[in-house]
This record gives structure tokens, C-alpha cells and sequence, in this order.
């Protein structure tokens, strides 16, 4: 009875023992596939999936990567691929992941265009300030024109904010009209900088010159908020010039018909 025992706890122990071995064969083999997939060592029939782009178009993307794609020296091509797109100056943020069994999913968040300065080379500025420049792709957007502003090259490195203290101050102000008051920044064809640095707003309809000032342009904007408000159904547009450089009041031409 003793011996019928004994050998069927050496039978326990060596189902255990086959158990842990064969677990353990399983561990390594996943850790060793990882692996193999995460220096992507065989690169045959990888799918680039490429999020939507409304600024410039995926094969911009594609060919800034190619050359990491076909290096099969690479280790970590996840990380370089990403290093690659986010240097693009029209590139806010990416985000490259990859997907069992062949596929990397390439995210890109893109800086939009929202005004062009005036100077040569002429250059996009984004919301915030971004230098973005020119791919042959200006006609492509419809945009207010930055002029007599510093037109120094210095002041526009690309890929980096401008430098220029009024640039920086202007760009705001189309970044807020976009958001509250998109009426006007849609209707809008010039912000001009006078020497006194005095904003004037000119519009695409017509135009209308609307003076501004260089002082508390937000109160400013509501009062002309407010005018156009009053006008209604008749717009803006209707007047050669609105002067809102003084406190609580609008000077207004009425346009010749």
C-alpha cells in the first residue's frame, strides 16, 4: 500500500513538473514572438495605416518614412518613425503603434493654417503662432494676409513660433475671432500693422477698413459685435470704414451706392 502510494505522488509530481515546463515553453515563446515583432525584423507585406489628413496629403507622410521603412538595420523603427513625422513643421503631435500581425498605425495631428504673412518667401502662421512654410500649397487655403509686419527671416523659424511680438499678438486675435466671432475671420482679407502699431482689419466683402487701435481690443471687438448686431438684416459691409478707436463708439462712412 505504501509503494502504491509513493508512485502515484511521483505521478502528481511529474504532471507538475510537465506542467511548469510546458508553461514555461509557452512564456518564452510569446516573449520570443514579441520580440521578433517589436524590431519588426521582417519588414515584407507591413501595412501603413495612415488617421485622415485635411492639411497635407499621406504621401507626404509615406515618404518622409521611406527610408527608415527599407533600412532592415533599424531596431526601433516605431520610435524613429515618429521622430520622423513630428519634425515636420506642419505636425503638431503623432502617435505610431503597432498591430498583430503586419500592420503600424501612423496618427497625426496636423497644424492648421490660419493666416499667411506678407513677405517673401511668404510663410503660414497656425493658431498659436507656428511657423509653417510655404509646400507649394498657399493657394490651397483661403486666408486673411498678415501685412507690414517684420519680414525678417529670423522671425520665422520654421517649425518654431515667430518671434515677432506684434506677429504673436495678431495671430491671437485671429485665433479668437476664428472661435467666437468666425463671421468676421471668414469675411476677413487683410490685418494690416500700422507704424504706431494700430491694428486695421480690412474685408473681403467690398471692403470695409475697420480700425481698431492697438488698446483693449477685446472690448473693441464686442462693441463691434454689438453694431453689427444692430444692423441687421444690412451688414457690415455696407460702409467704407468703421473707426472703433475710441471709447464706447463706432465712426462710421456709409458706402457710396
Amino acid at each position: 500500500m505504501a509503494k502504491k502510494k509513493k508512485k502515484n505522488k511521483n505521478s502528481i509530481n511529474l504532471k507538475y513538473v510537465a506542467n511548469i515546463a510546458l508553461s514555461l515553453i509557452l512564456f518564452l515563446f510569446i516573449v520570443g514572438a514579441s520580440y521578433w515583432w517589436s524590431g519588426l525584423k521582417e519588414e515584407t507585406g507591413i501595412e501603413l495605416k495612415f488617421s485622415e489628413t485635411t492639411i497635407l496629403e499621406i504621401g507626404t507622410y509615406k515618404s518622409l518614412i521611406s527610408e527608415v521603412m527599407q533600412d532592415s538595420t533599424k531596431q526601433d523603427k516605431i520610435r524613429e518613425i515618429t521622430k520622423k513625422i513630428e519634425d515636420h513643421p506642419y505636425v503638431k503631435a503623432a502617435r505610431v503603434s503597432k498591430h498583430y500581425p503586419s500592420q503600424i498605425k501612423i496618427e497625426i495631428m496636423e497644424r492648421e493654417p490660419i493666416a499667411i504673412v506678407n513677405k517673401d518667401p511668404m510663410v503660414l502662421l497656425d493658431q498659436s503662432g507656428f511657423v509653417l512654410p510655404d509646400l507649394g500649397n498657399l493657394n490651397n487655403h483661403i486666408l486673411p494676409v498678415m501685412s507690414n509686419f517684420n519680414s525678417d527671416e529670423e522671425f520665422y523659424p520654421h517649425g518654431k513660433k515667430a518671434l515677432s511680438v506684434n506677429i504673436i499678438e495678431c495671430i491671437s486675435l485671429l485665433s479668437q475671432l476664428k472661435e467666437e466671432y468666425d463671421g468676421l475671420y471668414d469675411n476677413l482679407s487683410e490685418i494690416k500693422m500700422s507704424a504706431s502699431n494700430e491694428i486695421e482689419l480690412i474685408l473681403a466683402d467690398q471692403p470695409t477698413h475697420i480700425f481698431l487701435g492697438n488698446q483693449d481690443i477685446d472690448s473693441r471687438i464686442n462693441i463691434l459685435k454689438e453694431f453689427e448686431k444692430e444692423l441687421r438684416p444690412k451688414s457690415i459691409s455696407g460702409y467704407s470704414y468703421l473707426d472703433i478707436r475710441y471709447n464706447n463708439q463706432v465712426i462710421a462712412k456709409r458706402r457710396h451706392s
